[in-house]
């Protein structure tokens, strides 16, 4: 499925996030995968803090991971979200490829739904400011 607006951020792999093989654990790579969501969602102008103004919060229902192959240390990767689906449930897809070679290192999906703040009930549909920061890319 085709994004209907995507971004990517850059990130080099740390010894923090190594595991005993000396590559990145992969209970790691959510993490990576956040800084290309928080680009995505930046770029239309739908970070967290407008989320919690516009009254909303966005628990993940669901992440897919298929890697291809590890993330090792100072390898830079380029992490790239884009929005799939939105009308019932914020569905992002993800890429991530290694900056020098251009091979790719993974690809994934999350899904997020819209929850009022407060009474933590979920919306079975994007509520209006989702629609309206995504209407100039529809």
């Amino acid at each position: 499925m085709k994004a209907i607006v995507s971004a990517s951020a850059e990130a080099t792999p740390q010894f923090y996030d190594l595991d005993p093989m000396n590559i990145v654990w992969h209970g790691n790579y959510p993490k990576y995968l956040e800084l290309g969501r928080v680009a995505v969602m930046k770029k239309i102008g739908y970070n967290y803090e407008e989320m919690i103004e516009s009254g909303y919060a966005w628990p993940f229902i669901e992440m897919r991971m298929r890697y291809a192959r590890p993330m090792k240390l100072d390898h830079p990767v380029k992490i790239t979200a884009g929005i799939v689906e939105w009308e019932n449930a914020l569905r992002i897809t993800y890429s991530i490829v290694e900056v020098a070679t251009g091979e790719r290192v993974m690809r994934a999906s999350s899904s997020q739904v819209a929850v009022k703040i407060g009474t933590t009930e979920m919306l079975w549909v994007a509520p209006p400011i989702l629609q309206e920061k995504l209407a100039p890319y529809l």
